[in-house]
């Protein structure tokens, strides 16, 4: 075994200096060349190993004659992420196009504080991969109290948390004003500071995302906060919450009694699943010889699918669907090709702005996944096979599918939903998209299909503020000093998707027993699409009636058409431009009224196992993606919630998992990070980023000939068929 694994350290440190690879015989030559004992056999065979194993990538090297292409092998901290299928096209300059994943569009929407947490957590990982938990104190406390965190009512918590930030906002402002009082201006103006970044947070978190919303109008809230923070000390305001109100309302939010569970999902009974990913291709024409005009890239939005056939049979049946050129470009002209998210041109990019541009670009990347969707939910797909297995006669009932990415939209708000030009045609027919995939999957009279993601990058964190919360009012002391301060709670240090992995890795070290069936879950939480739909100043909505003025009814339709009809009257009054009609509105309102989501955090006990009894703390570690289901709001029940979200851990129970060795949460600098702390993903998940991936691996001869017509159009509308 040393052998074995002096011999592995050698091919990785090889081709570590070769970039560009090297095929199998060069490979031998280079350690025949040190050691003529060893044997080529089993360097062969090692390299398989090494590629199952994920330690090394296998990839098509371009042929120098006729013949099939030579295969090469690959360092992973050497591959880029996406192989480029617009090398050695004539028009193309090769050396710059390429493509941009998911996963790298959705982290341009990150905020800013969430991406300095994914940071940090990262540095965490690093410390315990070095021998210095220890060194990390939020990482040991965490661990430490991850039993008795376990047990929390999640209800309790969100509100216990509500009101003491509730007293710390008043605090402040009392604080401020004496302060002022003693003249003591500059020690007043920081805590002025401090007060509008608390107040902001309470906002996002307390108002927006648990929907403990502020009054309006006639209407009684739950959580009044003072708009500004100069009206805690100049007029005297302060922050109010209905304790009884919230806790109502968080019972509707949240599914479980205590924060961290260990659940045994149900039998796997999905005998199909998918996978669906998207990515764009940037290609830049090759510039013309002193033009002043920089190179703008054109913008080629792609989608793919992997679907797994599961019956119980002893080898595994992968089929994949990618579409990496639409086969109906010709048909639209530039504009209309880019309102159906297909193709954006340079020209449309200084037409609508960088800004515009960048946003449509997001939009038409969701559009494109969402007819992906769409296609597996009506079974109009062309399933493609993966190795010596058939091709498919009948077209499997697929039963579950697996977004990368977030069920809902990217761009998903109203006025976004509104603007007019090239950037709103988009996003209604990406919000139509979507609502014909939650009619064919969620409301599918022929068969409920489980519509599911996993989140690598979340935006927002839920879970990580109560945890620190609950750890600051615990008051743990460290050399008699607070370990967790206040600021820790607004400023949480790590992102959910790292104190969920801490919390499970506390509670691991306590099991005996490592079951793949069995796994760690966190309370689940509901999410409507109208919670993220209106701004801040919206929410709660209101509808006037009979000249009385009533909060509107989220569930009901005829309410949200009534709001629709007076927002436009309110437009028409005002004076403000408005495009869209009643009837333009009803996918809008539609998934108003019906989509939410469950989310929650999981991970097989099974994947802690080599944590807990490796000798070293930083062996297996792993990120943990946020997963998500899509919820038939209509139905009013937790229950019925739960078992959707069931149906969709039961395909992970399985052994579903897979370790993502391509993608980390944040991919700023970290360099070897990104390939050392996979994400876990269902495996779906993972194919389906796979056929982004290699392509043209795999479909070289139908991609490239789609690629060659696609330049050629490309040169005739947007070139004059000049370079």
């Amino acid at each position: 075994m040393a052998a074995e694994d002096n011999l592995t350290q050698q091919i990785l440190d090889l081709l570590l200096k070769q970039p560009d690879g090297l095929e199998v015989d060069e490979i031998i030559n280079h350690l025949q060349a040190e050691d003529s004992d060893i044997s080529p056999r089993g360097i062969r065979n090692l390299l398989n190993q090494l590629v199952k194993d994920e330690k090394l990538i296998k990839r098509k090297r371009q042929g120098k004659g006729r013949g099939k292409p030579p295969y090469a092998y690959f360092n992973l901290k050497t591959v880029s992420q996406y192989v480029n299928p617009f090398e050695d096209i004539p028009g193309v300059d090769s050396t710059k196009s390429h493509f941009v994943a998911k996963t790298e569009i959705e982290k341009e929407q990150i905020d800013p504080q969430e991406r300095e947490r994914q940071k940090q957590w990262l540095t965490v990982l690093e410390r315990i991969a070095t021998h210095n938990l220890l060194a990390d104190t939020y990482a040991k406390v965490i661990i430490e109290n991850a039993s008795e965190l376990a047990l929390q009512n999640p209800v309790e918590l969100v509100v216990n948390m509500a009101t003491w930030v509730v007293n710390d906002l008043n605090q402040l402002g009392e604080e401020i004003e004496c302060k002022l009082q003693k003249g003591e201006t500059v020690e007043a103006q920081k805590l002025v500071r401090r007060l509008d970044e608390r107040l902001t947070w309470a906002r996002q978190n307390l108002q927006k995302f648990w929907r403990l919303d502020r009054p309006r109008d006639e209407i009684e809230g739950i959580l009044d906060l003072p708009l500004q923070s100069k009206h805690f000390f100049r007029d005297g305001r302060r922050a109010q919450i209905n304790e009884k109100a919230a806790r109502e309302r968080i019972k509707s939010r949240i599914i479980g009694d205590r924060l961290i569970e260990e659940i045994t999902p149900p039998a796997n009974r999905h005998k199909a699943a998918v996978g669906t990913d998207a990515s764009i291709a940037k290609i830049f024409l090759h510039h013309t010889s002193g033009s002043f005009i920089p190179p703008d890239p054109v913008i080629v939005t792609t989608s793919a699918a992997a679907m797994i056939v599961d019956e119980n049979n002893p080898t595994q049946q992968e089929y994949l669907d990618f579409d990496i050129s639409p086969d109906d470009l010709q048909e639209y002209e530039e504009y209309n090709a880019a309102a159906k998210g297909l193709v954006l041109s340079p020209n449309l990019m200084r037409t609508i702005g960088t800004d515009a541009f960048k946003r449509a670009q997001t939009a038409a990347l969701e559009l494109r996944q969402y007819h992906q969707d769409y296609r597996v939910a009506t079974r109009t797909n062309e399933w493609r096979p993966m190795g010596n297995l058939p091709d498919l006669e009948i077209n499997p009932k697929v039963t579950l599918i697996f977004r990368d990415g977030r069920v809902f939209p990217i761009v998903h708000r109203i006025n976004f939903y509104e603007s007019d030009g090239l950037y709103g045609d988009i996003v209604r027919n990406q919000i139509a998209e979507f609502a014909g995939v939650i009619h064919n999957t969620l409301l599918n009279p022929l068969g409920e299909i489980v519509y599911a993601s996993a989140v690598k990058n979340p935006e927002l964190s839920w879970l990580s503020p109560l945890v620190f919360w609950y750890l600051h009012n615990k008051k743990n002391q460290d050399h008699s000093k607070p370990i967790v301060t206040a600021d820790d709670i607004y400023k949480a240090p790590f992102s959910d998707t790292s104190v969920s992995h801490l919390l499970f890795l506390g509670l691991a070290k306590q099991c005996s027993n490592f079951n793949k069936q069995k796994h760690f879950i966190s309370c689940r939480v509901v999410r409507r699409f109208s919670d993220i739909a209106f701004v801040d100043d919206v929410l709660p909505i209101v509808i006037s009636k009979d000249e009385q003025t009533y909060q509107l009814d989220e569930n009901e339709i005829e309410d949200w058409q009534i709001f629709i009809a007076q927002r436009l009257a309110r437009k028409k009054a005002n004076g403000e431009e408005h495009i869209l009609e009643d009837d333009d509105y009803r996918a809008f309102i539609y998934i108003c009224q019906k989509v939410g989501v469950l989310m929650c955090y999981a991970a097989p006990t099974s994947a802690y196992e080599i944590i807990v009894n490796s000798d070293s703390d930083g062996s297996g570690h792993f990120l943990i993606p946020r997963l998500e289901v899509a919820i038939n709001l209509e139905k009013q029940n937790l229950q019925t919630y739960q078992k959707t979200l069931d149906k969709m851990l039961s395909w992970l129970a399985a052994g579903r998992w897979e370790r993502d060795h391509g993608h980390t949460q944040t991919g700023f600098d970290e360099g070897e990070l990104e390939s050392r702390y996979p994400v876990l993903v269902p495996d779906v998940t993972l194919y389906a980023d796979e056929a982004a991936k290699f392509a043209r691996d795999k479909l070289s001869d139908e991609v490239e000939e789609k690629v060659r017509n696609l330049i050629a159009d490309l040169k005739k509308h947007w070139t004059g068929g000049r370079l």
